[in-house]
């Protein structure tokens, strides 16, 4: 999965043009391609990013290189930006010591093993903050059925949600360079190994929870990334029968929270481009 998209390499691009980082940065560690996740520097292997555009980033860069440019653009290593572009090259430029089963394998345990106390139940709203916020993104595919007189209509489509779950945050360092792992969600407390959204279609005859099921992306800063395809059938009023036979039937398809806690709030993600890539 390609983490470093269009927003990330523009605004790349115009550091590397301005020469400086933003203002607002307070340099602290620089951003290291590899010491920072505790592996050792490929300087002379060239990495693959035909993906990239090449006003974004030059082509034919070694690992060594790469790493020049993102210590010079981002200062500070704990800037999100300076995350996004390490992870993308991450496994072809650094070496390590643990594989990287092993090292996910320590992070399951470490999250959620037996010793630890995470719940499925609790909604992770961070200290002293009063709302909790969900991204959410769908992608239309296609009318698969329509049904009249039940008064039904089913399409196929695509949602991701996505949200920061501080629980579920370590230290690449600390495991053995791993940046990111799976874990079961699922609308079921009974399947789900972390905290999902309770989000679904409100005027539903089948459910989100229908979906087939789909493991979170999480990576170290606790971001978690859900995404799901599949069918979803709706009731429907279908408006524009009274114009019949010169009817043009609308179907509304209204998705909400189906929990009482007032604190999450749901985010419109912008254009879904993810879905058409591996």
């Amino acid at each position: 999965m390609h983490m470093l998209r269009t927003s990330l390499l523009s605004a790349l691009l115009a550091i590397l043009l301005s020469g400086s980082a933003s203002a607002d940065i307070l340099a602290t560690d620089t951003c290291d391609l590899c010491i920072m996740f505790g592996g050792t520097l490929k300087e002379d292997t060239y990495p693959e990013y035909d993906h990239i555009p090449e006003e974004m980033l030059p082509k034919n860069l070694t690992c060594a290189e790469l790493a020049d440019i993102f210590s010079s653009a981002f200062p500070d290593g704990s800037d999100k930006m300076c995350y996004d572009a390490v992870i993308e090259f991450h496994y072809e430029c650094c070496e390590f010591e643990t594989s990287t089963s092993q090292c996910e394998q320590a992070v399951h345990s470490s999250l959620l093993g037996d010793d630890s106390d995470y719940s499925v139940d609790v909604v992770p709203l961070p200290l002293n903050e009063k709302q909790f916020d969900v991204g959410v993104g769908m992608d239309y595919f296609a009318l698969t059925s329509i049904d009249i007189v039940a008064g039904t209509a089913e399409i196929f489509m695509g949602i991701l949600m996505t949200w920061n779950d501080e629980r579920l945050r370590w230290d690449p360092n600390e495991f053995g360079g791993c940046f990111n792992t799976l874990f079961r969600a699922s609308l079921d407390l009974e399947l789900t190994n972390i905290w999902v959204p309770p989000f679904d279609l409100f005027n539903r005859d089948t459910s989100l929870d229908t979906l087939p099921e789909a493991y979170g992306i999480v990576n170290s800063r606790g971001d978690v990334f859900w995404s799901r395809f599949g069918s979803v059938k709706a009731l429907c009023f279908f408006d524009g029968l009274e114009k019949f036979p010169y009817d043009e039937l609308t179907c509304s398809f209204t998705f909400t929270s189906t929990s009482a806690y007032p604190r999450i709030n749901y985010n419109l993600l912008g254009n879904l481009t993810f879905f058409g890539t591996s």
